[in-house]
């Protein structure tokens, strides 16, 4: 499988991001190589699962513009491959005034149509599925959703495929040689390439490493819960929003979740929070016994008609940075590879416009957002 011809650029890791990458850069013409260390839709990192939330609702403007764009850009994926992803329901976002004050100022300030509620007025809504506390505050948006994660991950590589690209999985990356031409040695054999671009995901931090950079990252490990419901119907996409609660009777964790779509008569609720595991390869060995009790006293305290049990387990991993947000930039020392990890939880919907970002900064093309917020500089260590 080794070869001896120069790719035009490799792109490790064929997560949500890598494989929106790849798609973008083979898009422009360029010959490129999507490596990926397990099966092309493996479980083990945090792109896999039926489901993701997708939103405008941020507390920071510079997410809310591209999450303008990466709603016009999901749409045209949709139509290019003929396969829906993205099924809209509403979202509701709840907590106390200071968590949910930023979102509300963000959404103003850049035009969002949404509606402030309290928790009574919510609970009135939704008399037969939510206990929100009467004091909390709630921000409904339109246009929050469900990402179908699987499918938009299978639909961004065929559609990389289609544009020539070759997607190599069962490929573990070994050791990277920087660089006017990049060496790539792998468990199938040497690849070589012009532009590297490292999307692994929560294995990035060990490559960074090899390759003189330590960005404080941390590995976190959520769990991912279903519950089951006493009304399907009630809690439908049709009937019920995804949402976002900061549990101020759980000091201010905070819980996701979505309405019974994936799996019937179940609803997704999870905690956006784990315990940090030293490597990805740990995700299946560290402790969750808490997680599911927190989650269980959340979904007691603040739902109607759901199970205090889960009755489908799975897990994720964050790549968290120290201030939430990912990085997007070029290796200090080496202006040829390009990095996009650190997402934080958070990176799922945002990956058709981090596939165009790291397609301008890999083929140096005019860029389309100010990267400030997603530099190397700020995390380097002094």
């Amino acid at each position: 499988m080794a070869s001896s011809n120069v790719s035009d650029v490799i792109v490790i890791g064929a997560g949500v991001e890598g494989s929106a990458a790849a798609y973008n850069i083979a898009s422009r013409g360029k010959k490129v190589v999507l490596l990926e260390q397990f099966d092309a839709l493996h479980t083990r990192g945090s792109s896999h699962g039926p489901s993701r939330i997708t939103r405008r609702a941020y507390d920071k403007d510079f997410y809310v513009h591209m999450m303008e764009e990466a709603f016009v850009l999901w749409k045209q994926i949709e139509e290019k491959a003929g396969i829906k992803i993205y099924h809209r329901t509403g979202l509701l976002y709840c907590g106390t005034e200071k968590d949910v004050k930023p979102v509300i100022n963000s959404l103003a300030v850049n035009g969002i149509k949404h509606e402030i509620l309290s928790g009574a007025e919510v609970n009135k809504k939704y008399s037969e599925q939510l206990k929100i506390p009467h004091d909390n505050v709630c921000v409904w948006e339109d246009d929050g959703g469900i990402l179908m994660a699987s499918k938009a991950v299978a639909t961004f590589q065929k559609l990389f495929i289609a544009e020539g690209g070759t997607l190599i999985d069962q490929c573990k990356v070994l050791s990277i040689c920087p660089g006017d031409t990049i060496v790539v040695a792998t468990s199938k054999g040497q690849f070589l390439t012009k532009r590297l671009v490292i999307a692994a995901g929560s294995w990035s931090p060990a490559i960074l490493q090899e390759l003189g950079l330590d960005l404080s990252f941390q590995i976190m490990r959520p769990e991912v819960y279903y519950w089951k419901v006493e009304d399907s119907d009630a809690f439908s996409s049709k009937q019920f929003p995804v949402f976002i609660i900061h549990a101020s009777l759980l000091h201010g964790e905070e819980f996701y979740g979505m309405p019974s779509h994936e799996y019937p008569g179940c609803m997704k609720i999870c905690p956006h929070f784990g315990p940090i595991i030293s490597s990805p390869d740990e995700r299946d060995t560290c402790g969750t016994a808490t997680l599911q009790e927190l989650t269980s006293s959340f979904v007691e305290q603040y739902f109607k008609g759901v199970s205090n049990k889960p009755c489908i387990y799975d897990g994720c991993l964050y790549t968290n940075t120290p201030d939430r947000n990912p990085v997007l930039d070029k290796h200090p020392s080496h202006s040829n590879i390009i990095i996009g990890t650190g997402f934080s939880g958070h990176g799922f919907k945002l990956s058709p416009v981090v596939g165009k970002i790291l397609c301008e900064l890999t083929l140096e093309l005019p860029l389309s957002y100010d990267l400030t917020p997603f530099s190397i500089s700020r995390l380097l260590k002094n």
